[in-house]
């Protein structure tokens, strides 16, 4: 994190300098008393927004850049990127993908969103309660190898969805399929194989939940099931604007 020290430096030396012009002679407080420090630093923000109308600059769009450009920053330091698998540690130990964070409470704590197959809501946990999960197991299938949990959550909701009209020749294989995929997500993730495959079963009534903020799985699948497999990974998804809904470390509807 060279570029965030950095920053941190640069900081701390402007608002020393601030200090000393508005408290000359006077021994700093800056690393003593917090509130001091926090009424010191909105004295200046209060002063650069005078010097920005003064100048005829947009203080707001100033700020708005800066917020942008930190949270650009926080995000190529975050221990977790979307497209990462975790296991969580408050939650039995289910595997997910990381898909996106969000910042909540004044302190700003940065939580993780998780999707777990199985569960239709996304979980939101702190990186302490986190922890790198095992490498999905490689399935075989007459596609190709799925090495990815988005990418056998979709085929096997394209398979169950086909099966009832395959063609007999083809039936039997497919449903080989289907049991090899529900099996590796449920070892994989920690959800039984039935919970997994009532979320996954195609509802003739109403469109299949799609978890937001991730790129469908289904462009690394093609859409007739005779055609081969994408053997590439996923794209993951933008980093920069997380998924809306979820609070705290509670699960989201």
């Amino acid at each position: 994190m060279p570029h965030y020290t950095k920053r941190i430096d640069r900081a701390t030396h402007a608002l020393t300098a601030y200090e000393q012009e508005a408290f000359p002679g006077k021994p700093s407080l800056l690393q003593r008393d917090p509130f001091y420090t926090e009424a010191l630093l909105a004295a200046l923000v209060c002063d650069l927004e005078h010097y920005a109308n003064h100048h005829g600059i947009s203080f707001s769009g100033v700020v708005s850049t800066g917020r942008a450009l930190n949270a650009e920053e926080v995000s190529e330091d975050a221990p977790y990127k979307p497209g990462d698998q975790v296991r969580l540690t408050r939650q039995y130990n289910y595997c997910g993908t990381v898909i996106g964070w969000q910042t909540t409470g004044s302190d700003d704590a940065t939580s993780y969103l998780v999707t777990v197959p199985g569960i239709p809501y996304i979980y939101a946990e702190a990186a302490t309660h986190l922890e790198p999960a095992p490498a999905f197991p490689p399935t075989e299938t007459i596609l190709g190898t799925v090495r990815y949990p988005d990418q056998a959550e979709q085929l096997y909701f394209n398979i169950a969805k086909q099966l009832p009209n395959a063609p007999a020749a083809t039936r039997l294989k497919l449903e080989n399929d289907r049991q090899r995929l529900l099996a590796a997500l449920s070892s994989w993730s920690g959800i039984s194989g039935s919970r997994i495959h009532n979320e996954l079963a195609p509802r003739p009534t109403a469109a299949r939940f799609q978890q937001p903020g991730t790129r469908a799985a289904a462009a690394d699948f093609p859409t007739g099931i005779n055609h081969r497999l994408t053997a590439a990974p996923p794209d993951a998804p933008d980093h920069k604007q997380p998924p809306p809904s979820a609070h705290g470390s509670t699960p989201t509807a």
